[in-house]
């Protein structure tokens, strides 16, 4: 019996599955490799904005669409078309933490809200 399950988990067998897990990861769930490949920031930006106003209404997205306003603008600070100055790159890479958080407080807001709107039906 031990030895079907050393070569269930051999790592021989696995690796093969991990290259393709590896693979997937690098990519949002649903989104095919070349999707990502060929949209920017504010690409990704305009899907959750319309993910947002599609799902939610009335002051729920006008909640949402106020820290979409602020993630907006972190995004263009950090994405800027041609930027070549050290001292702007400085600032791009302070801008990360900024937009992880406005992007987890939306998080929290969605979550909020679909745990309010079950809570009502």
């Amino acid at each position: 019996m031990a030895n079907k399950i050393d070569d269930l988990f051999s790592p021989q067998r696995l690796r093969p599955r991990w290259k393709q897990i590896k693979e997937s990861a690098k990519r949002p769930v649903g989104v095919e490799a070349s999707e990502v490949e060929d949209q920017n920031a504010l690409q990704f930006f305009h899907r959750l904005q319309n993910l947002i106003n599609n799902r939610f209404q009335g002051d729920d997205v006008a909640a949402l669409n106020f820290l979409l306003q602020e993630l907006h603008v972190l995004i263009v600070r950090k994405f800027p078309e041609a930027e070549k100055e050290p001292s702007a790159q400085k600032e791009k890479n302070d801008i990360g933490p900024a937009i992880y958080e406005v992007l987890d407080r939306i998080e929290d807001l969605v979550e909020a809200f679909e745990i309010g709107g079950k809570q009502l039906l």
